[in-house]
């Protein structure tokens, strides 16, 4: 799967004057620097949200519930005061394997048990974005499809290497895309930058029309 869906909609976009970044990634910073974004600190219990909204959409297939679910933690983590002609932009992203939500695993046991679950098999990677200014809300996601090489013994250095560095820990699902070693990568569907952290092509585009 590969698709675009957009979530909720209002209002229309002011004049842009600035643009706050709330995200501490420096993935997603780096990714919108076209913008020149100052950056924010947002706090959130995001596992609290997805507790509540996973069974409040548990009627949708898995898939779209996680979606859906993303999509509010983007949105709460813009809920702030909001200043006149500056454009908020957060976003998260989630990894969803079968019928399971990956989040930053807790210890590297999960993180060795997620990342060995992916070989010979394809999981979905969804970005949701939220815009807002005074009086505009444009939230959106994206999801890419990943599939992982089958397994075969000559990957073990380089599976090893990875699971020991600290880059699995601090990421849902355990790695980062840009991180991995070529080699377990078989096919992917999407927008790469949905699996980065932010589909930059469709925030673009939005902000531009």
């Amino acid at each position: 799967m590969s698709q675009t869906v957009n979530y909720e909609q209002v209002g229309k976009k002011g004049k842009i004057e600035r643009v706050v970044l709330l995200s501490q990634s420096p993935r997603r910073k780096e990714l919108l620097s076209f913008l020149k974004p100052e950056i924010a600190w947002v706090e959130l219990d995001e596992r609290g949200i997805e507790e509540q909204f996973m069974a409040a959409f548990a009627g949708d297939a898995f898939l779209t519930r996680a979606a859906k679910t993303c999509c509010e933690i983007s949105k709460a983590k813009s809920e702030r005061e909001l200043e006149e002609g500056v454009l908020y932009i957060s976003a998260d992203t989630i990894v969803v394997f079968g019928e399971q939500v990956y989040n930053k695993p807790v210890d590297a046991k999960e993180a060795r048990e997620m990342f060995l679950s992916y070989f010979g098999k394809c999981h979905q990677v969804v970005t949701s974005v939220c815009l807002r200014m005074k009086g505009y809300l444009d939230v959106f996601y994206t999801v890419a499809d990943i599939e992982f090489v089958e397994y075969y013994p000559e990957l073990d250095s380089a599976i090893e290497a990875y699971l020991n560095s600290n880059s699995p820990m601090d990421k849902a699902g355990a790695y980062g895309f840009q991180e991995l070693d070529p080699r377990f990568i078989k096919s992917v569907r999407g927008d790469i930058h949905t699996i980065i952290g932010l589909p930059v092509a469709e925030t673009a585009f939005r902000l531009a029309r």
